[in-house]
């Protein structure tokens, strides 16, 4: 529907257009036409008659400017407060990133975390493995110190929860 209004827009005022230059060079031709056999003298009295005319015609168009001039400012006036809206925006859009980095930032040291707690889960387990296959086998020595292992990396775990947390 708005295509519609905006090409009629544009042919209406090409056919105003076309409608008053028509007219014009009609008038003036039609004014050649009568006045030709006349003198200069009469010539000019006729044209003389149209002097206020051509003066509200320039008031007119002195008018026209004015209101030009209006229009153009309101729509700067909109557009610098178009502007202002986008800074704005792109300000708040700006300190949403930086949160987001954080946030990712966060989630990462914490994904590094669990990755280390779950190694060292794997080692605590695999040496209480080997400790008791060990003791199964009475090797006593080797049973101990897989357990000793399975201690420090225990220790391990629990700093870097105190870390965390803290």
């Amino acid at each position: 529907m708005k295509e519609f209004q905006a090409f009629l827009k544009k042919y209406l005022v090409v056919l105003i257009s076309f409608t008053s230059i028509s007219f014009v060079l009609i008038c003036w031709l039609y004014t050649y036409y009568i006045l030709k056999d006349y003198n200069e003298n009469d010539r000019g009295t006729f044209g003389d008659m149209f002097g206020g005319i051509n003066t509200l015609f320039s008031g007119l168009a002195f008018c026209g400017i004015i209101i030009t001039i209006l229009l153009q400012s309101k729509e700067l006036k909109l557009q610098r407060d178009e502007i202002k809206a986008n800074r704005d925006e792109l300000i708040r859009t700006t300190e949403v990133q930086k949160q987001q980095g954080i946030s990712l930032n966060r989630q990462a040291e914490n994904l590094k975390i669990s990755a280390k707690l779950s190694a060292l889960n794997t080692l605590v387990n695999y040496y209480i493995e080997s400790a008791q296959i060990s003791n199964r086998s009475v090797d006593v020595v080797g049973s101990k110190k897989n357990l000793k292992k399975a201690e420090e990396y225990v220790k391990k775990i629990e700093e870097i929860l105190t870390l965390k947390n803290s």
